[in-house]
């Protein structure tokens, strides 16, 4: 079964689930701005570990779930989903996903942001079995000192914003912070060295004039990282009651992936579009 756009019941109508999911964030939003981008990351790395299923949600009780893998110990924004799912379950009950929700509350955290809004494929379902890298030598030597006196080694609490010159505002500042080399991980620093093309793009984002083709390129990016790997629709998987439920397996591998590049840069994005 395709996703598509959601149709629902009378009761369950698009408008009204999408005006709960907003109307909830909007108010998670005015007590800590920074997950906007928490929530965004927390989606990105859901999808792109096998699909968007919210398989990162699930909880173990030997910690061998997929929350509890390296790369997503600082992940944030699980209570946020949770307090909007019950929302919408208050209203509609065993209708809309987990999976969906979190793709939509993707697209609204952009949204408040300043970035665009697009229209998120539902129809997802919920999977229900259940660092910081090396330092950059290209790092601008003021910010690394900066950044040394913060991120001390196993200090997993603190929050330091990917994009230093405009943290709570989706705009092109997190491409002038890579090409300033300023970039808060090797992996973003490297998006400069990876060939010409993908150079090339970066910079030619940190022009306030292209504005426009972040915001294009970045939906088309989104709609397009909603179905990687195959998402679960029709009658796999299940509709989730609650975002966060018990794995009821723990012979689950640990999947490990690229660190999240702020705002879902690049992926070269050009080729991503025509390959998905």
């Amino acid at each position: 079964m395709a996703m598509a756009t959601m149709t629902m019941t009378t009761r369950c109508a698009r408008a009204g689930v999408e005006d709960v999911v907003r109307r909830e964030l909007k108010a998670v939003f005015a007590n800590d701005a920074t997950l906007r981008a928490g929530l965004l990351r927390l989606h990105f790395h859901d999808c792109f570990v096998r699909g968007c299923d919210v398989y990162i949600m699930l909880n173990s009780h030997n910690a061998t779930a997929e929350k509890d893998a390296d790369p997503n110990l600082t992940v944030r924004g699980y209570e946020a989903i949770e307090v909007v799912k019950a929302k919408v379950e208050a209203a509609c009950p065993f209708v809309v996903s987990c999976a969906d929700i979190m793709a939509m509350a993707a697209r609204d955290a952009v949204y408040f942001s300043d970035g665009p809004h697009y229209e998120v494929e539902t129809g997802r379902r919920d999977d229900g079995n259940v660092s910081i890298n090396v330092t950059d030598p290209s790092l601008d030597p003021a910010y690394a000192k900066q950044l040394a006196a913060v991120c001390k080694r196993g200090n997993v609490a603190s929050v330091e914003p990917m994009d230093p010159l405009t943290p709570v505002k989706f705009d092109n500042g997190y491409y002038k912070s890579v090409a300033g080399h300023r970039a808060l991980l090797a992996s973003d620093a490297a998006l400069l060295d990876d060939d010409s093309l993908t150079g090339a793009y970066v910079r030619l984002l940190t022009n306030d004039t292209n504005q426009d083709t972040i915001f294009a390129d970045f939906s088309v990016s989104m709609i397009n990282m909603g179905r990687v790997v195959a998402a679960l629709t029709g009658t796999d998987g299940q509709i989730r009651g609650r975002a966060p439920a018990a794995s009821s397996s723990t012979d689950r591998d640990y999947f490990f992936f690229p660190s999240f590049h702020q705002l879902i840069v690049v992926f070269r994005i050009n080729q991503f579009v025509q390959l998905l």
